[in-house]
C-alpha cells in the first residue's frame, strides 16, 4: 500500500536550528552524543515506513537493509505486529510490571519454548535482560561466572557480541576494545575457523580441524596459561565478522571440548535465531545443545 500522507510542519518543528530535516539533523548533532553511527553514515530523517520501505522527511523512499539491526524480522508496521499491540492496548494491560507475570508474558514464553530444542528446552529457563543483545551477553556472562565460581572466558578472533564493557571484552575488534580497561584480560582469544581468511595460513577443510586442535591443545596443556574457565562463547554464524559460518563439525568438537572439561557453552544466537539460517536457531544444523542461548531482537 503506498504511502501517501504529508508530513506537517509540526513534525519537523523543534527548538530552534529551523524545520524540515536539516533542523532536525542540526539539532541532533548539536544535543546528541558523538555515538551516533548510523546517523552519521545515514543524514537521514524517517517519517513513517511499511515493510522493508522507508520514507524519509525530504520525501524520498529508502530500502531499508538494516532490519532495525535486526529487530524487524518481518519489517516495518506488519499487519500482524500491529494487531497484537492494538489488542494489548485496547485491553488495558498493564505496560510495565517488572518481572510479576502476565498472561501476555506467559504465552510467549509457551510460544518462545515450543521453538527451542527439546533437549535444551527440557531443563531451560529463561531470564528477561534488556532489550539489546549485549544485555543477554552479559547476563550469560554473569550467570557462568556465579555458576562456575571462575572468571575467565574463551572467545574467538572476528566475534561480535556488543558495546557494553562485558560484551565487548569478549569481542575480537581491537580498536574498539582497547577503550574498556579491565575485563579483556581475563578472556583468552581463540581461533574462529575462517576457511578463507585461515588463522594458520592454511585454509579449506583444514581450518577447522586445525582450530579445534589448538583449542584442545591449549586447554589441556599446564604451561599454556589458561586457568578453568567459566565458559566459552561463540556465534554459530559470525556476523560483524564477515557473515563466516562455522563447520559443524567443529561446533561439534567444541560442545565436545567443553562437556569433557566442564566448561559451560554460551552460543549467541542474536544475529542467527529466529529463522534467519533456515532452521529456527543456528544450533540445529548441527545438533549441538549449549549450556546458555543468547536471544534478542526479532
Amino acid at each position: 500500500m503506498p504511502m501517501t500522507a504529508a508530513l506537517t510542519r509540526a513534525d519537523t518543528a523543534g527548538f530552534g536550528g529551523g524545520v524540515g530535516p536539516e533542523g532536525i539533523l542540526m539539532r541532533q548533532a548539536r544535543r546528541e552524543s558523538a555515538a551516533r553511527t548510523y546517523a552519521r553514515s545515514l543524514p537521514i530523517v524517517p517519517v513513517r515506513a511499511r515493510g522493508m520501505t522507508v520514507e524519509g522527511a525530504d520525501g524520498r523512499r529508502y530500502l531499508d537493509c538494516l532490519s532495525g539491526a535486526g529487530t524487524l524480522a518481518l519489517g516495518h508496521n506488519h499487519p500482524v505486529v500491529l494487531e497484537a499491540i492494538r489488542g494489548v492496548l485496547d485491553a488495558e494491560a498493564p505496560l510495565h510490571v517488572l518481572d510479576l507475570a502476565t498472561p501476555v508474558k506467559d504465552r510467549f514464553v509457551d510460544a518462545l519454548f515450543d521453538t527451542l530444542p527439546p533437549e535444551f528446552a527440557r531443563d531451560a529457563r529463561i531470564q528477561f535482560c534488556g532489550p539489546a543483545g549485549t544485555d543477554g551477553v552479559e547476563a550469560a556472562l554473569k550467570l557462568v561466572r556465579t555458576a562456575t565460581g571462575r572468571r575467565g572466558v574463551l572467545a574467538f578472533t572476528g566475534a561480535y557480541h556488543g558495546m557494553t564493557a562485558g560484551a565487548l571484552a569478549v569481542s575480537g575488534d581491537t580498536a574498539i576494545r582497547e577503550a574498556i580497561g579491565p575485563g579483556a584480560d581475563e578472556v583468552t582469544r581463540l581461533p574462529y575457523p575462517h576457511g578463507y581468511r585461515c588463522p594458520f595460513g592454511i585454509g579449506g577443510g583444514e581450518t577447522a580441524r586445525l582450530a579445534a586442535r589448538y583449542t584442545e591443545t591449549l586447554l589441556d596443556d599446564p604451561s599454556g596459561g589458561v586457568a578453568a574457565p567459566a565458559a566459552m562463547i561463540l556465534e554459530v554464524v559470525q556476523g560483524e565478522g564477515g557473515v563466516v559460518p562455522a563447520p559443524d563439525g567443529w561446533l561439534r568438537e567444541m560442545r565436545r571440548v567443553t562437556d569433557e572439561r566442564g566448561i559451560p557453552l554460551i552460543v549467541d544466537e542474536v544475529q542467527t535465531g529466529l529463522g534467519r539460517t533456515g532452521a529456527f536457531w543456528a544450533v540445529e544444523h548441527s545438533g549441538i545443545v549449549p549450556d546458555v542461548m543468547v536471544i534478542s531482537k526479532a
